[in-house]
């Protein structure tokens, strides 16, 4: 009683925090060491009290006991005596304390980051994994762009909530498991948990721009960003001029291409130095401010421990850096004294592009994965709930960081990481490459090792199109479950009964890079039913991955000398798959039986976690090597062979139909993608032509017409011979027949011819898509009636359909004697941008031009994937609601307008398409002149011509000037 009362008192009056735990109490203590307690006990409330608000997801720092020592950075890739623990006794000493020894994985993905506590010594999960989701913004198609704040802020979330999960008493074996309070489990015993080190992965080639003081200088752009595509080609072409200039293999004089299928290209627009290139081009003050240009692997280390560094395994698969050397201190380059200051590095390539700077703006230090990059700053062990100095190690691309949690990091292990699209890895025994094939960069995913991959653009994807295409007649709105077609597909024979699938609907990654390549379906009977075309997409992905192993298996023996140890040459018999395909026990059989390899599946097959988990690990001493840390804790479930019988006949059916399926369809497809406007990759003045007969306006008159809108005669574009007055930039005038006297339609007409506009506006409303009586004016008789009058004339005919189902009015108004018919993007049904596409394209078949027209509240970005295909020569900016004449113009179309412009110029001018901006509503003598500033080619003017007080012409003049 002596004893406890009064730590009773001071307990009761402190508030003492529940979760500072006393495990034992000795008989007798002495009056000072009881003061001391107190003391303690004091300091211990008032910290634990002084925030006036409670963050349910703080955990106190002193109720974990967390590491106070710090082991200098060394390879965590060689094998060496563990630092911190002796791995021969570390097991053992774990087994008989109690304390639990931590690592924590934090995987920084797309949508969101995610941490989880691991035993540091098995891997076992600890705990519950916790993720924080950040925002990703697209401001243009093909644009992802995100805030690194965000990143920060979220991992701070992501890793207290994580370690809040060990109080809470969640063993956490399984991801997905409740926290449950047991009196049994981890967080109510009274253990202590020691936190050895964290790690981070990330994605890959999320370029940010740092300041002096290394805050952002813009949104980063996200891997997934493409907007550098013609950096991209611009890399090759120079790279590609000097070889020949030369007279050397491009892979002679710029060795560092070789990663890209040796040298014959392309690059991805994904990787970094094409994003700087971009950032530098297009954002030129942001590039010259920049004192660091990285990846989000960088800047979230940098965050955590003031050290700015780079990640070898990203420099060498993404930056074209040779891992070994920026790692080991090496040499690359022409031999200039510069170069020595930047071993590893493209120097010869960065001049050759007048990039050279770049060396001095990327990360001047580069660490391998495993190794420290130093301890938790006091802000961020405040922000993470951990102590100052907790150890930081190095991860890298998520990924790659997965081959590691995988267990692939041996010469000839291969794995395969399965989603929307799949994901091949090959560690290969030399820096080997071939066409086909990305890599083997040298010295990844850790500097004494090399690796190949390969990449399908969709697989996962396409399984989830034909469910949910299968789906699409079920009334209720529910889907068809995977297990439910897996188990229909079950029953179909190898082979889909005579279908066989090309599962490039994406476009084609490896082994034949091809972005117009699409998908197929050949053999088609109508005694197939879903589950054929289930089973046929399924295998068709696995002839895919069968087609990327054979590649990389085949650069990887390009080396005279590459043998095993035994003599034979290296192949690999086993894959270990992690990811969505898992799930698919049919799928993951087909894979086996296609492949002719035993897949492997891991007790955790969350890879970049538990890779993290064992860099960590690694990092902080517990092990030797990565080597050990893998034999420790990573754990095979179970494998799935092939069929003997079943892989002969796949053996068949792939060497003899698959193999033979792409070259026969690739020319069609490419043609194809020409007449959709898909054709990017024409040169520069290419002129690509299509004949088309108008009919209904003159059956022996033939229209010449480029989809794109480049090549269209001027009457059908408004161009300049509509273009009303003497000034060069002056705008189009197309009159709006809409505010017109519709009891003198051929007079109205003739007031716009004889004022020298012949580019007029027809609103065709249906009283339907706009839900009123009196939403009903034009149909094809009035357009055939003005086109049949005034044939000599040579008028241009937009019609704007603002309808419901506008499809039903094409051949109507084609043969009535449109020039244009304009369509509305809202009255889409559906998914709105296929709905779109057919429309258009339909449009363009019929022999008309076809423009787009939008809403006020709708984003202008909306309608941008659609004008990237080359079927729209025009977009129509509603500056009013739509519906009758006299609204007032409202101001926000102006930065629509501009932003159009801005995109059209950046995007489609280089590619030949053009595309022509149109404004229509409260268009006026004080409007006019900011909406062609802002951008604007034509201007559709209703009441302020038709009725405007001094007459038409007068009007006309006003506009104009």
């Amino acid at each position: 009683l002596l004893y406890f009362f009064p730590l009773m008192v001071f307990t009761r009056t402190f508030k003492i925090p529940n979760e500072i735990h006393i495990k034992r109490v000795p008989s007798m203590i002495p009056v000072p060491s009881l003061a001391a307690l107190i003391l303690v006990l004091l300091a211990t409330s008032t910290s634990a009290t002084a925030s006036p608000s409670i963050d349910p997801f703080f955990v106190p720092t002193s109720s974990l006991k967390l590491s106070s020592s710090t082991p200098t950075t060394s390879p965590a890739y060689a094998s060496k005596p563990s630092k911190q623990h002796s791995s021969s006794t570390s097991t053992k000493k774990h087994e008989e304390e109690k304390s639990v020894d931590i690592v924590i994985g934090i995987d920084g993905g797309t949508e969101s980051i995610r941490a989880c506590c691991f035993d540091a010594h098995t891997g076992r999960i600890l705990g519950k994994s916790c993720a924080f989701p950040y925002v990703t913004s697209h401001p243009f198609p093909g644009w992802a762009e995100q805030n690194p704040e965000d990143w920060y802020e979220c991992l701070a979330g992501a890793v207290r909530g994580a370690l809040a999960s060990l109080k809470n008493g969640n063993d956490g074996n399984d991801f997905e498991a409740t926290i449950k309070k047991d009196t049994e489990s981890i967080g109510s015993r009274e253990s202590e948990y020691n936190v050895l080190a964290i790690c981070c992965d990330t994605t890959c080639c999320s370029v940010v721009a740092l300041s002096s003081d290394y805050k952002p200088l813009r949104p980063c752009l996200l891997w997934m960003d493409a907007r550098s595509a013609v950096q991209a080609r611009q890399i090759m072409d120079i790279a590609g001029e000097a070889a020949k200039v030369a007279g050397e293999e491009i892979t002679a004089l710029f060795p560092s291409l070789r990663v890209n299928s040796a040298g014959q290209g392309p690059i991805s627009a994904e990787w970094l130095l094409p994003k700087a290139m971009w950032i530098k081009q297009h954002e030129p003050s942001v590039y010259e401010s920049a004192e660091v240009i990285c990846e989000y692997q960088d800047y979230i280390n940098y965050r955590l421990t003031g050290r700015m560094v780079a990640s070898s395994c990203n420099a060498a698969v993404r930056w074209h850096h040779d891992g070994w050397e920026v790692s080991e201190g090496g040499k690359e380059g022409d031999g200039k004294e510069n170069d020595k200051l930047h071993a590893g590095r493209p120097m010869k390539l960065y001049r050759e592009l007048k990039m050279e700077e770049l060396a001095e703006k990327l990360p001047r230090k580069t660490l391998a994965m495993g190794e420290v990059i130093g301890g938790l700053t006091e802000k961020a062990a405040s922000d993470l709930g951990l102590s100052v100095g907790t150890l930081v190690v190095q991860g890298g691309p998520d990924a790659f960081v997965g081959m590691i949690g995988l267990g692939a990091i041996h010469p000839g292990d291969l794995c395969l990481i399965t989603g929307s699209s799949h994901l091949h890895c090959l560690i290969t025994p030399y820096p080997t490459s071939a066409a086909g094939t990305w890599g083997a960069y040298r010295g990844a995913p850790l500097p004494h090792l090399n690796f190949a991959e390969g990449g399908q653009s969709s697989t996962g994807s396409l399984v989830r199109w034909v469910r949910d295409l299968v789906s699409s007649s079920i009334e209720d709105g529910e889907k068809v479950s995977y297990q439910v077609l897996d188990e229909e597909a079950g029953e179909i024979a190898p082979g889909s009964d005579g279908l066989v699938a090309l599962e490039t609907w994406q476009g084609s990654r490896t082994p034949h890079t091809d972005p117009l390549a699409r998908g197929a379906f050949v053999g088609l009977t109508l005694s197939h039913t879903r589950a054929h075309m289930f089973r046929a997409i399924m295998e068709s992905v696995c002839y895919g991955t069968r087609a990327c192993f054979d590649a990389l298996e085949a650069a990887s023996q390009q080396h005279s000398e590459l043998t095993s140890t035994s003599g034979t040459r290296i192949k690999s018999d086993e894959v270990v798959i992690a990811g969505g395909a898992t799930r698919s026990p049919l799928w993951l059989q087909l894979h086996a039986d296609i492949t002719g390899k035993t897949f492997l599946l891991n007790e955790n097959t969350d890879g970049p976690l538990l890779g993290c988990a064992i860099l960590a690990s690694v990092g902080a001493g517990v092990f030797g090597s990565v080597d050990e840390a893998v034999k420790r804790m990573v754990r095979r479930e179970r494998s799935i062979e092939p069929r003997d019988g079943i892989r002969k006949t796949y053996d068949k059916l792939y060497k003899n139909v698959y193999l033979r399926l792409r070259p026969g369809v690739k020319d069609v497809v490419h043609t194809m993608a020409e007449l959709r406007g898909g054709a990017s990759t024409m040169a520069s003045g290419e002129t690509k032509s299509i004949i088309r007969v108008s009919s209904g306006i003159d059956s022996m008159k033939v229209k010449q017409n480029n989809i794109s809108g480049k090549h269209c005669p001027n009457n059908l574009r408004g161009g300049d011979s509509q273009r009303v007055g003497s000034k060069a930039n002056a705008p189009v005038i197309s009159p709006s027949l809409l505010a017109s006297d519709w009891s003198d339609i051929k007079g109205e007409v003739q007031k716009c011819i004889d004022a020298g506009v012949k580019h007029l506006h027809l609103d065709v409303f249906d009283g339907v898509f706009l839900d009123s009586p009196h939403a009903l004016t034009f149909g094809p008789q009035m357009i055939r009636a003005i086109h049949d009058r005034f044939r000599e004339d040579d008028l241009t005919l937009d019609i704007h359909l603002c309808v419901h189902r506008p499809e039903r009015y094409t051949k109507a108004m084609a043969d009535a004697g449109a020039t244009r018919i304009i369509f509305q993007w809202e009255a889409m049904r559906g998914d709105q941008l296929r709905t779109a596409l057919e429309i258009a394209y339909a449009i363009t078949l019929a022999g008309l031009s076809c423009g787009v027209s939008i809403n006020p509240e709708t984003p202008i970005s909306a309608i941008y994937p659609l004008l990237d295909t080359g079927l729209v020569d025009l977009v129509d900016i509603l500056a009013v609601e739509p519906g009758f004449g006299g609204q007032n113009f409202n101001p926000l179309a102006l930065q629509k307008i501009a932003n159009l412009r801005s995109w059209i110029n950046d995007r489609l001018t280089g590619r030949g398409i053009d595309i022509r901006i149109l404004v229509d509503g409260g268009v006026n003598n004080k409007t006019s002149r900011n909406v062609v500033e802002a951008g604007a080619d034509i201007l559709v003017a209703g009441t302020a011509l038709f009725r405007h007080r001094s007459g038409f012409a007068h009007a006309i003049n006003e506009l104009v000037d």
